[in-house]
């Protein structure tokens, strides 16, 4: 390709290839050759791209574009779902009192209380956008300490909740009740799909340099969830951050949507890396000013 370049058989030329780079071994790169004729002649240029970085930002682009969506999507199906829900609620109360034996109104309680559950997931759709955030100086391992203890108090046998902390991580600006809650739901997320004994890793650490939805940030939390399940069903790993959509029977599939929706609100970005015996969610969020969107 050199010698065609040299010939100038043509002016661009992309490919990829693996290359041999020392101390990292063989890594896929994307490959551009360009040719510049300048005054001493002819110049070639080449331009070297890690595959797997490339990919990795396109995926971040997608993944804010997704989050937009998913917050227009469940503002407008909880609306939808709101005023009529209420009607039903309301009509099953009305009969229920004038049912004229107990065996009967177990039916009228039954959609009385379903009516309840679907309100109360409608109200999770809308906590994103209901509650003005309250933005203040926040210590990442304060609260991972208070979402540790919720979990071992939730599941007080069989889990395991580790630290790995980097303790000269800085504060970061952001809203300490909301990044609770998105800890809290990936934490929950991990404990809910390891079956019997499990170990869950809570490892922050400092990103320097990183690109979040094409804005540079010279500083950044990483916090990785990483836990020793089972991994997520490869059907389910580009849908896992979707509304609605959940790997168990039981499940809502609102709680990384919701966790998402947070960690974007803060300028950053949430991704998941999955395979049998590993699951690591990693939240990423600037630590230095201007980070935090609307």
């Amino acid at each position: 390709m050199l010698s065609q370049a040299s010939s100038q058989m043509f002016e661009s030329k992309r490919l990829q290839c693996g290359w041999q780079l020392p101390m990292r071994g063989l890594v896929e790169l994307d490959s551009t050759l360009s040719v510049h004729l300048e005054e001493e002649g002819v110049v070639l240029s080449l331009e070297l791209r890690e595959i797997a970085q490339q990919r990795k930002a396109d995926r971040e682009v997608h993944q804010a574009d997704l989050t937009h969506a998913n917050k227009e999507l469940l503002r407008n199906l909880a609306h939808e779902i709101k005023n009529p829900l209420g009607g039903v609620r309301g009509a099953a109360q009305l009969l229920d009192r004038e049912l004229p034996s107990d065996e009967l109104r177990e039916y009228t309680q039954v959609i009385i209380k379903e009516a309840d559950r679907l309100q109360g997931l409608v109200d999770q759709m809308l906590a994103p956008h209901r509650r003005l955030r309250v933005m203040e100086s926040v210590n990442i391992h304060e609260v991972c300490e208070r979402v540790r203890s919720l979990m071992l108090a939730e599941f007080p046998s069989g889990l395991v909740i580790k630290r790995d902390y980097d303790i000269s991580i800085p504060d970061l600006r952001g809203d300490r009740e909301q990044l609770i809650q998105v800890v809290l739901n990936v934490v929950r997320n991990a404990a809910e799909a390891l079956t019997g004994e499990g170990e869950i890793v809570l490892c922050s650490r400092i990103a320097r340099q990183v690109t979040i939805s094409k804005k540079r940030c010279r500083l950044a939390l990483d916090l990785h969830v990483i836990d020793n399940g089972p991994g997520i069903p490869e059907e389910l790993r580009e849908r896992v951050f979707y509304p609605l959509v959940s790997g168990r029977p039981q499940g809502h599939g609102l709680g990384l949507t919701l966790a998402q929706s947070y960690v974007h609100q803060h300028g950053g970005l949430i991704d998941v890396e999955s395979r049998p015996g590993r699951t690591d969610f990693l939240i990423r969020i600037p630590i230095e000013s201007g980070g935090v969107t609307s």
